[in-house]
């Protein structure tokens, strides 16, 4: 199986000088996919020293979710089995609170603050059986308040009671992205902790992995016919 690294290009949109010469935001970009380029190399190479059965499946995914497009997704610590991905407000119904609530902070942010670019971040956990094993999926950041998200974790069918035929990574963000644009908001815009208690507050991988442990003995017990949100 081919195991290159995907191609991270520049923004088809980066300016030109009248020669036609890349302009510095060109060039910043250029320097922006080389260098995500070369983490993916190392997060290949320290995979397969590692014996990760599923490094070729996660490169495969890696590069079909770069194609496509609708996701910015990022090594973390150049680990190919964590990857962190941003949801935009444009991969959110714009009618949905969700998308309001990304705008309004991205209005709060100065003009020149390169975060005004707000997204909700997800933390991806691969085990090393992926697609066999379900991957840990969390909201990082910011803080969101659902009924359906419990301290970080998504209380979804397809992550809670996982099948291998799941393992479109980038469908399965399409159906994140629906699901929390359905569900959720900013806890900061919304005026509420997201936790229960006291002030916002980012989601950890333990906590989410905790969280899930629950949902799945909640959903073996009851199913999915119905919604009891003190699980």
């Amino acid at each position: 199986m081919d195991t290159s690294a995907p191609q991270f290009a520049a923004s088809d949109g980066a300016a030109t000088s009248s020669d036609g010469a890349a302009s510095s935001d060109g060039g910043a970009d250029d320097a922006a996919a080389a260098a995500k380029l070369q983490a993916v190399q190392r997060g290949l190479a320290a995979a397969q020293l590692s014996g990760c059965r599923a490094a070729p499946r996660l490169m495969k995914e890696l590069r079909a979710v770069s194609l496509a497009g609708q996701f910015e997704v990022d090594l973390v610590d150049d680990r190919l089995t964590v990857w962190e991905a941003r949801l935009f407000e444009w991969n959110f119904d714009e009618d949905s609170r969700l998308h309001g609530d990304l705008a309004a902070l991205a209005d709060r942010a100065p003009d020149d603050d390169a975060a005004a670019l707000v997204s909700v971040v997800l933390r991806v956990h691969f085990p090393d059986d992926f697609p066999f094993a379900p991957p840990l999926v969390y909201v990082a950041s910011p803080p969101l308040v659902s009924e359906y998200i419990f301290d970080g974790a998504l209380c979804m069918e397809m992550l809670v009671d996982w099948q291998p035929q799941y393992g479109n990574v980038d469908s399965m963000l399409v159906q994140i992205a629906a699901f929390l644009a359905c569900s959720a908001r900013v806890a900061e815009i919304a005026g509420t902790s997201g936790s229960g208690n006291g002030a916002p507050r980012e989601f950890s991988e333990a906590s989410a992995r905790k969280a899930y442990e629950r949902l799945q003995k909640f959903h073996e017990q009851k199913g999915w016919g119905r919604v009891d949100q003190r699980r």
